[in-house]
């Protein structure tokens, strides 16, 4: 499925990346002026115009006949033969024996190559320029050098050489210099402003290439619309980023998951524990027509948020006048226990393997209305015990004393525990880490709860870092949603009631108005 762009899409892609456009546009910037001042040497020139003409009679008769046109047509001619000619090895050789009169061959050495004493004619006809001016029968003559009274010796020179030479070569013709070769002190080249504004287009054109062919090839999930529209499973929760950056290595480590878990923790963004309650009221809907209110968590790969997600779920769910149980099915690497600060030495483990009752290992009141059976110590066959007839027992057992229960399985695509309670539970949510999670781990994760005969939920789309380009429609739709959403319900409950006031004279004022 190849990615569609709008407009839109394209404008928020780059503002999320605005910093890494701007820098670009400065190294760009930055590293054309560099060259550019320091790197390359800058260049001066000189002109010198030679007016040329198709004959040489200053006769009284031809200046008052006025200009003839085929006169002026053969001028314009003779303009392209003469630069021919003044280009040639003898001509080069004449200026390079003029130009060793006035400076020394020490003098020159850092402007010209040299052989056998002489100046290379290729070095010297690099310097020279020569051209029409405007198609007419003027011969403009530029040298450039990287010094300026050279450029003008070198004007002056040519201008000199070349009448005599031109009339005895062509035989047809004559030539006049039109005035002498100035001194310029302005460089020509390098043009530093207009090299560094280049650099700068060439590094934040190059920039944005790579940032749309970067998004292009990237496969992992930003977009819950794109998610759902692959997958044609619902969006259970989005779950933007707690926090601030976190470093990779630190990742699913205890201090990471303390800063994003909502017990007992007063730092939670209003707008996190918003989405949670969302998230709350979907899981709620989804399991209503469920005979079993048992719904398992489960990632496709480890450090995607799974365990703090379920956790947090847990305890919004229990804020809801709810009874919850919170099971840790990971019994390779559990974390519920560090994060409800409780003791690991026994729970389901030991329960599935016989050694003890869930009257004794369960977690009363972990938090408000919320139980926590932790994993146990780590067993040698965590697929077997949680596959087996205990394992059915149990939950037949307490099922009834919770309205719901939520367990914490191991990521799917390294172990797939989460089958083997395929038909005690409800379905499977998956949690999905956004950036990191790329369409082809998901796909495998659906095939695999398919064959497993696991009913997929839906997807909760975690980590959503706010300011992306794909978050933009994540982050009007809340905002947009949920002030909707909750003044709707605000003013339709109010009129409910007020309705009701009108209706009952007997419903007293300090009556409950929720």
């Amino acid at each position: 499925m190849s990615k569609k762009y709008t407009i839109k899409d394209l404008i928020f892609l780059l503002l999320n990346k605005l910093l890494f456009l701007i820098c670009a546009l400065i190294i760009g910037a930055g590293s054309t002026f560099s060259v550019s001042k320091f790197f390359i040497a800058p260049k001066y020139q000189s002109n010198v115009s030679l007016y040329v003409k198709n004959n040489n009679d200053d006769s009284t008769a031809k200046k008052t006949q006025g200009v003839d046109v085929n006169d002026l047509t053969v001028s314009k001619s003779l303009v392209s033969t003469y630069i021919v000619i003044l280009n040639s090895d003898t001509v080069m050789d004449k200026i390079s024996e003029k130009l060793l009169k006035v400076y020394s061959e020490d003098e020159l050495k850092s402007y010209f190559q040299f052989k056998d004493g002489q100046i290379t004619n290729q070095s010297l006809k690099e310097c020279f320029t020569m051209a029409a001016v405007n198609q007419t029968e003027v011969l403009n003559i530029v040298a450039t050098t990287k010094n300026p009274e050279l450029s003008q010796k070198l004007c002056n020179i040519m201008a000199d050489v070349a009448p005599n030479f031109l009339i005895r070569v062509v035989g047809a013709g004559s030539v006049e210099k039109i005035g002498e070769a100035k001194l310029y002190d302005s460089q020509v080249s390098p043009n530093v402003t207009k090299n560094t504004a280049l650099g700068a287009i060439a590094g934040l054109l190059i920039a944005i290439l790579i940032v749309f062919i970067i998004d292009f090839f990237d496969n992992s999930i930003k977009d819950t619309s794109e998610l759902q529209e692959r997958l044609n499973k619902p969006i259970l929760g989005e779950i933007s980023h707690i926090g601030g950056k976190t470093k990779k290595k630190d990742i699913g480590k205890s201090s990471d998951r303390r800063q994003k878990l909502i017990n007992n923790n007063n730092n939670i963004p209003f707008n996190i524990i918003e989405n949670y309650k969302s998230m709350r009221t979907n899981v709620m809907f989804s399991l209503s027509t469920a005979e079993n209110k048992i719904l398992a968590v489960t990632s496709s790969l480890p450090s995607e948020g799974k365990s703090v997600t379920v956790a947090n779920l847990a305890v919004t769910m229990a804020e809801a006048d709810k009874k919850i149980l919170l099971i840790d099915g990971d019994m390779r690497k559990p974390v519920q226990h560090k994060n409800f600060k409780l003791q690991n030495k026994k729970g389901l483990s030991t329960i599935l393997s016989g050694e003890n009752i869930f009257e004794k290992c369960v977690n009363r009141n972990a938090a408000k209305n919320l139980d926590v059976l932790t994993s146990g110590v780590v067993p040698p066959n965590p697929s077997e015990l949680l596959a087996s007839k205990n394992m059915h027992s149990l939950i037949d057992k307490i099922k009834s004393q919770y309205d719901y229960i939520l367990i914490d399985t191991p990521p799917i695509l390294q172990m797939t525990d989460v089958i083997g309670i395929s038909d005690i539970i409800a379905g499977v949510a998956v949690v999905v880490s956004y950036g990191k999670t790329n369409y082809y781990e998901i796909q495998e994760v659906q095939k695999k709860l398919e064959l497993g005969n696991c009913n997929l939920t839906g997807f909760i789309l975690n980590n959503i870092t706010i300011g992306s380009s794909s978050s933009y429609g994540y982050r009007y739709s809340y905002k947009y949603g949920y002030k909707y959403g909750y003044k709707y319900k605000y003013y339709s409950q109010n009129y409910k009631y007020e309705q009701a006031k009108e209706d009952n004279d007997n419903i007293k004022e300090s009556g409950d108005t929720k």
